[in-house]
């Protein structure tokens, strides 16, 4: 009888008794045990270990992102992150300094 190895089992059809209860009733915890009590305590500590960066470019810079996260099918903000990495890892910002000019304190 397959019913004996699970713990769910419901009693016999044909009124015969059965020794196995019905568990995971209502209340009932199964798996693993929650890490925050509530959901606002689970956000808290997401975005204690994340930070926010606001992005504002010229409206063509921003169309060209959006088509490119459109056709490698990913967000924008997977795209900002992954082409901040690889700026990251190929060039000494420290050493180098920026690209393009200053005009009146804004970056061309």
């Amino acid at each position: 009888m397959a019913c004996e190895y699970f713990d769910c089992c419901a009693p016999a059809i044909d009124g015969a008794s059965s020794n196995r209860q019905v568990s995971g009733a209502v209340g009932a915890a199964s798996g693993r045990k929650r890490v925050h009590a509530k959901a606002a305590a689970r956000k808290a500590a997401y975005r204690a270990n994340k930070s926010r960066i606001d992005f504002t470019d010229k409206p063509a810079i921003v169309a060209t992102l959006n088509e490119i996260a459109a056709e490698l099918d990913c967000s924008k903000n997977e795209l900002m992150q992954s082409l901040v990495r690889f700026a990251l890892t190929n060039r000494n910002w420290k050493q180098v300094g920026l690209y393009g000019a200053r005009r009146d304190g804004v970056l061309q």
